[in-house]
């Protein structure tokens, strides 16, 4: 299993059956070479979710995981507040 890394960046799509994607605002991974754009969530994967607010354009925070298929897995998710 791969390390979790810190993230922050904007949803772009979420699907009602509770799937979707994140685009990182910096790619994230564990070696230079393997750095990953975009992260999927979806209720089999993560852990945490805030449903009721999360929608395209939102900005979050949260960890993933990446492995060699050069998409991260979402463990975690928040929501960002803008002040």
């Amino acid at each position: 299993m791969a390390d979790a890394i810190e993230f922050t960046g904007t949803v772009l799509r979420v699907e009602r059956d509770g799937f979707g994607i994140v685009e990182f605002d910096a790619p994230i991974g564990p070696v230079a070479d393997q750095l990953v754009a975009n992260g999927v969530f979806s209720t089999t994967i993560t852990s945490t979710l805030p449903y009721v607010e999360l929608k395209p354009d939102v900005h979050v925070s949260g960890t993933a995981e990446v492995d060699e298929h050069n998409i991260a897995a979402v463990k975690t998710l928040r929501l960002r507040r803008q002040l």
